[in-house]
């Protein structure tokens, strides 16, 4: 077999393959044979037709069946030896053969993965990212779930501002006229939680209920509806209410709401401890291989990309997406969010890592995680059940499950084995700078 390649537009290849002729008579044979088997033809039996008869009614149908053979059979070595990187699946074009006694001759349209000169990571000069989990994290997540669980109660002559909840009425004017979506009645803001427009809730603070005034607020300017962005306007506010905040008390009632039936407040710190651990951990692996993706796109620059590996790329960001909408009770993906082009650049991005990554392991010769990555893992997974090591058996039995875990060990380990390399020196987060407390 004799392979050659040719260079097309971009990252374009054709590969040309030639099948020596006696192979093509074999193959030409074998197909033979099977249509003879099985032709039937008025006047013979089944397996018994002469050849001259068979090939006079099957003869294209044979041909066509030994050179789709003759590539299924040769195709992964001829790509072997052309010695590129292929990306996505080829598509196969046919050269004018003229029939079973001559060399089989066809075509590979590829993509070839770019090459890549890995560059030194020492120039990298990256900051890897550390952080602590301190016990006023702790009690500040306690805060945050006494506030899931808050309730409001309605004060005469409260004024509005911190830890309270006002129900208003309000109609907007802009250029003296209403504007669609201005107009509410009985609308809940909460001081400490403004989502209006800068400086409308600043403005109803003080306030009772009862009150009636008017504000001015001007639209930012990227505010999402055009015909508003920029532009001042005033709301008519009436106060209809102003409730206090009432939190619970921590307590063992408090604790067995969050899933500690004893009631011991220790224990629902050690568990939100372990989980915020979690997130904390989970958190600090995404911030430094974000941190590390970076640098190397500006060490390396732009640089083409294929476009099938662009568009699993794109795929795959489409699924991501559908996944977190599904945990909002979404089955399937708006038709707003199905375009491609939403998703292209972060898709190349995407591929451009993926690029950089496996040519910085193959120069490492990190081409698998190490035990010690895969069982960090499993154990991290592991913590969050309340049977942990029948949940490391489980997922140690599920191939599927194993080849996720093997694909993020060795990320997670080729993003420390560049940091080794490319650091220059740690920098601290707090827990609420990586996670939040939401």
């Amino acid at each position: 077999m004799q392979v050659s390649t040719e260079t097309k537009e971009g990252l374009k290849r054709r590969i040309t393959v030639t099948v020596p002729a006696a192979e093509a008579q074999k193959a030409y044979a074998q197909s033979f044979k099977k249509y003879t088997s099985k032709a039937r033809i008025d006047g013979f039996r089944k397996g018994h037709v002469p050849a001259n008869i068979v090939e006079m009614h099957f003869g294209m149908d044979i041909l066509t069946d030994s050179y789709d053979s003759l590539i299924r059979s040769t195709i992964d070595e001829a790509i072997k030896q052309s010695g590129l990187d292929v990306a996505g699946t080829p598509t196969v074009d046919l050269d004018k053969n003229d029939g079973k006694d001559k060399d089989f001759t066809y075509f590979l349209d590829v993509e070839a993965q770019p090459a890549i000169e890995v560059k030194p990571l020492e120039e990298l000069k990256i900051k890897r990212i550390k952080s602590d989990l301190t016990d006023a994290d702790v009690d500040k997540m306690i805060e945050t779930l006494r506030k899931q669980q808050r309730k409001w109660k309605n004060v005469d002559g409260l004024e509005f501002g911190a830890g309270t909840m006002a129900k208003i009425d309000f109609t907007g004017r802009a250029d003296g006229k209403e504007f669609e979506g201005g107009k509410a009645s009985d609308f809940a803001i909460e001081a400490d939680n403004d989502r209006m427009i800068p400086g409308f809730t600043d403005q109803i603070k003080g306030h009772k209920a009862g009150d009636k005034f008017t504000i001015k607020v001007t639209f930012p300017a990227e505010y999402q509806a055009k015909e508003l962005a920029g532009k001042e306007a005033e709301f008519d506010i009436t106060v209809n209410s102003v409730a206090q905040e009432e939190l619970p008390e921590v307590n063992a009632d408090f604790a067995k709401l969050y899933g500690v039936k004893s009631g011991d407040l220790e224990e629902l710190k050690k568990e939100l401890r372990n989980n915020m651990q979690r997130e904390l951990d989970r958190a600090l692996e995404n911030r430094n291989t974000d941190n590390v993706i970076d640098a190397l796109l500006k060490q390396y620059g732009d640089f083409q990309v294929t476009e099938a590996g662009v568009k699993a790329q794109i795929q795959y960001l489409k699924n991501v997406q559908a996944e977190n909408l599904r945990r909002y009770g979404m089955k399937e993906l708006p038709e707003r969010l199905q375009k491609d082009e939403l998703y292209r650049d972060d898709a190349v991005k995407h591929e451009r890592a993926s690029l950089l990554f496996r040519a910085i392991a193959k120069d490492a010769k990190l081409e698998k995680a190490s035990d010690e990555y895969i069982t960090r893992i499993i154990d991290a997974a592991a913590s969050a059940y309340d049977e942990p090591e029948e949940f490391k058996k489980e997922i140690r039995k599920d191939k599927r499950s194993m080849e996720n875990v093997a694909a993020s060990a060795w990320q997670n380990q080729l993003v420390d084995y560049i940091l080794s390399k490319g650091s220059d020196g740690e920098t601290s987060m707090t827990f609420d700078e990586l996670v939040g407390t939401r």
